[in-house]
Order: C-alpha cells, then structure tokens, then sequence
C-alpha cells in the first residue's frame, strides 16, 4: 500500500494539516469511533480543535472518543495521567454531556483489557485512530516486543519511554506499568493518522516510510495499512 505522506516544514505545520484532516473526517462521519493520543506532538492539533469547537466549527457531540492507553501505577494519579493530560488539552471537545467518551481506569485487573475491547467491539471498531510514534517504534505503549494479533493489554513500561515521558521525576514516582490498545486494533482502523515531529523519531519514521519489515518496532504493522497518512515534520523526515 502507498502512505499518504504529508510532509511540512514545522510542528506548527503539523497541527494546521492534522486539523485540517481530523475535521474534513469528522464533517464526513460525525458519529465516527476515534482515538486521540498524548504527547508533544498533538498538543497544536488540539489547540486548533478546541478553537474550532469554540467557534462553532467542530462538534464531536455524535462521536464515540477512546483514550489510547493509560498509565496503571502512576503514584501522582490523576496528576500526570492521560485522562488528565485529554482534559487539559480538548475540553469541552470531549468532555461534554454529549460525546461518548471511554476513558481506562487506572487499574491492574486483567478485567478491564476485556471490557476495553468489548466497548471498541460495541463501537464497531475504531473509524479513526490518531496516533503518534516513540522513537523506539511504539505505537500507544505498544512497545518493542508487541504483536500485531494482541488487543487490549497491561504493558511493563520500557526504561526509554519513562525516560522520555518522566525526564526530571525520580523512580519512585514513574508509573512502570499502563494498559494501552493493542496493535490489532489499530491496524483494523479504518483511517490511521500518525503524526511524527522531532530528530529524534527520524530513524524510526525512516524504516516505517520505506517498508522495512521489523517485527521489534511495532509501528511497521501499519506500514501495508490502507489508508494510512502521516503528516510528519522536517526535523523527522531529515533521514528519508
């Protein structure tokens, strides 16, 4: 399959196309099923969403949101959760009296990977999975190691992905474990829109683009996905 490629100058370029993207999509299927992630890397796109919908010109009030995982030990919870970080960032996007919105409880039971799917499964599955990319591969916290066939599951944090995310808290106060949305789901998205900025995710965006098979970096399970666009900046295309 040929990636949509969508290649801009800056992060700031990057949240104008994204937005751009997510409310064509939205103005097309305003009951969709979509995935909004965390991270530097959204956080323009969520700007632009949060004005449009304060304007008038985005309404997700038909929507279905899922979070895309969560952090299952984090001792400041919730300060410093994706739920929070989502609330912070989107507002009254999602956090509404009208969107459907599944957020993940912050608990280890190995019964909350099932009833995750059961929700996506009731949504009819994921219209559109935003995501973004670890410069180790991981899709969500779909670590190096994850398989393509798993679905909702609890993932012991890399050392890497903690430094990134915790990079001035102790080891006391890092959450080592989170529950996140499998692979599986993400490759059965009907859309996929992975957004990439920084040096950092060039190496790793390099091998996506040019269809390296490398089953220990999971964002390569996208790669023969049908409609998979990347809106990705400079700096994480200088290698391709």
């Amino acid at each position: 399959m040929t990636i949509d490629l969508r290649p801009v100058p800056t992060l700031a370029g990057v949240a104008d196309v994204a937005a751009t993207y997510v409310r064509q999509v939205v103005a097309e299927q305003p009951d969709l099923s979509v995935i909004f992630p965390t991270g530097r890397t959204p956080i323009g796109l969520y700007q632009r969403l949060v004005a449009a919908h304060g304007a008038g010109d985005f309404d997700l009030s038909r929507a279905t949101v899922f979070m895309l995982d969560e952090y299952l030990n984090l001792p400041t919870y919730p300060v410093g959760s994706f739920h929070h970080f989502l609330i912070e960032h989107l507002g009254p996007v999602i956090d509404n009296s009208h969107t459907t919105w599944h957020t993940i409880s912050p608990s280890n039971d190995p019964a909350w990977s099932t009833a995750y799917d059961a929700l996506i499964d009731a949504a009819g599955g994921i219209d559109l999975a935003i995501v973004g990319i670890g410069q180790n591969g991981h899709i969500g916290f779909n670590e190096p190691g994850a398989h393509p066939s798993w679905r909702s599951h609890v993932v012991t944090l890399e050392a890497s992905t903690l430094d990134v995310n915790f990079p001035e808290t102790s080891p006391d106060q890092r959450p080592t474990t989170a529950l996140t949305m499998g692979m599986a789901d993400l490759i059965a998205a009907r859309r996929v829109l992975l957004l990439a900025s920084g040096a950092n995710k060039a190496a790793v965006l390099r091998t996506l683009l040019e269809g390296i098979d490398d089953p220990h970096i999971p964002a390569t399970f996208l790669r023969d996905h049908p409609n998979l666009t990347v809106i990705a900046d400079g700096a994480a295309l200088a290698s391709v």
